[in-house]
């Protein structure tokens, strides 16, 4: 093998790019170092909120994955989408560290965020942009508003700190509309069709929540006719 290729071949591509920007003190491009960090601070990379790391991403994937993969992390990868993300690699002994901490839901955390990944299934054929308003969210999880056992006020305040909390992580991000958000695409990296389907049956029925009847609204169960 020549040598000159098999040199090529073990180092990152950006850094065989002579117009990138100098190595970083570990040895890859400043680009493709910013990319990771950006990845390990989470909670994703997404080409259109990161322009500049995107193109690096891509062009330096094997060597990031190595550089994850000694972290016990696994890179996750949707060029359609234009997102990536991290995530703990799977331990089946149970045995690995969990580098990346979840955050943990309540109840009207998960209900928003199942509400939001259906909202993105059903855009699935247009492929266009997904946006919810904040009127849309308080309608939606008012049905949950009695298996809080609490008042009215308290009830609102729990919602509004699952929108902060998801505004937060990235996952409702703002438009140019007050009160309006759009979804990102990352819940469809995350949960599947099938998982929803699961997770929201579960939901209702600790929540006590019926399944959609015929005019596919949400009736508490044991409620009046």
């Amino acid at each position: 093998m020549n040598a000159r290729r098999a040199y090529d071949d073990i180092l990152p591509a950006a850094q065989r790019d002579e117009t990138d920007a100098p190595a970083a003190p570990g040895g890859l491009p400043e680009s493709t170092s910013r990319a990771l960090v950006q990845l390990l601070q989470g909670p994703y990379l997404m080409r259109e909120r990161h322009p500049k790391l995107w193109p690096a991403l891509l062009a330096d994937e094997p060597v990031i994955r190595q550089r994850l993969a000694d972290l016990f992390l696994d890179l996750v990868i949707d060029t359609d989408a234009g997102l990536a993300f991290v995530r703990n690699r799977n331990d089946l002994e149970g045995d690995l560290p969990k580098v990346i901490r979840s955050t943990p839901l309540t109840l009207i955390d998960t209900a928003l965020v199942l509400h939001l990944r259906d909202l993105l299934l059903r855009a699935e054929a247009s492929e266009g942009r997904v946006f919810v308003g904040r009127d849309e969210i308080d309608d939606h999880l008012g049905v949950y508003a009695a298996a809080s056992s609490t008042d009215r006020v308290t009830f609102a305040k729990r919602v509004n700190a699952s929108v902060e909390k998801l505004k937060k992580n990235s996952v409702l991000l703002s438009s140019a509309e007050e009160g309006r958000y759009e979804v990102s695409p990352i819940l469809a990296m995350v949960f599947d069709a099938d998982q929803v389907l699961a997770v929201a049956r579960e939901l209702r029925a600790l929540a006590g929540v019926a399944e959609p009847g015929d005019d596919g609204d949400l009736t508490r169960a044991g409620g009046a006719a």
